[in-house]
């Protein structure tokens, strides 16, 4: 990841390295126009560094690094809009000063709100997800549970039965919902009365009611 980002500033260098030959080396009128799309342009290769520094601050899973280059692509087709400005108005150098300054601050200012948009985005998209995470941990956690129990149990009939069980487990609604926190507690309760109790069977039997009872109400609220 290092490597990359190394290369990618790299060539961001060379490119404004390469501008600033042009921009120089063309025989154009050094006007306030020119120096004014100028500026706006530099501004928009130093955003560069900030627009992908922020997009993978903290982007230690590939899922937070793939969500950060919505970002960088806003950044680079601002830098590239903001380049093809200059390119018009170091051809015609003449234009009024105030086109220039009006049509690079609206680049500016749409590439700004742009970036706005798309990391509000993916702050919905991490709190949706997290949300999410949480909702189906209840249901992960309980298959967990009971394979452990399963894999314990010496007794034939009753391994067979806790697979079954697991199975029902694997295939049950994996969203939990506020409106199935009491069966959710008593199915916790009788997972950890099954791992003391002696009269496992019927225990095993109201899981099974209970986990068919929570699917059904989970079903009622999608």
């Amino acid at each position: 990841m290092k490597k990359n980002k190394g290369m990618a500033y790299a060539v961001l260098a060379i490119v404004f390295v390469l501008f600033n030959v042009i921009a120089f080396a063309v025989p154009t009128a050094k006007t306030s126009t020119f120096w004014i799309a100028y500026v706006f342009t530099t501004i928009a290769f130093a955003s560069q560094i900030a627009i992908w520094k922020f997009a993978f601050k903290g982007a230690d899973t590939l899922k937070s690094k793939f969500l950060g280059i919505p970002l960088i692509s806003v950044g680079i087709t601002y830098l590239i809009i903001q380049l093809i400005t200059f390119t018009i108005f170091m051809a015609f150098p003449i234009a009024p000063s105030w086109i220039a300054i009006v049509v690079c601050a609206l680049i500016l200012g749409i590439s700004a709100i742009s970036l706005i948009g798309t990391e509000t985005g993916r702050e919905e998209i991490n709190r949706v997800e997290e949300k999410v995470e949480k909702k189906v941990f209840y249901i992960k956690s309980l298959q967990v549970d009971i394979e452990m129990l399963a894999s314990d149990e010496t007794d034939d009939d009753i391994k067979a039965a806790l697979t079954k069980l697991v199975e029902k487990i694997r295939f049950s609604d994996p969203m939990s919902n506020d409106v199935l926190a009491d069966i959710e507690a008593e199915i916790t309760a009788k997972v950890k009365e099954l791992k003391t109790a002696e009269n496992k069977t019927e225990i095993i039997k109201v899981l099974d009611s209970l986990l068919t009872e929570r699917n059904k109400k989970a079903k009622l609220f999608k």
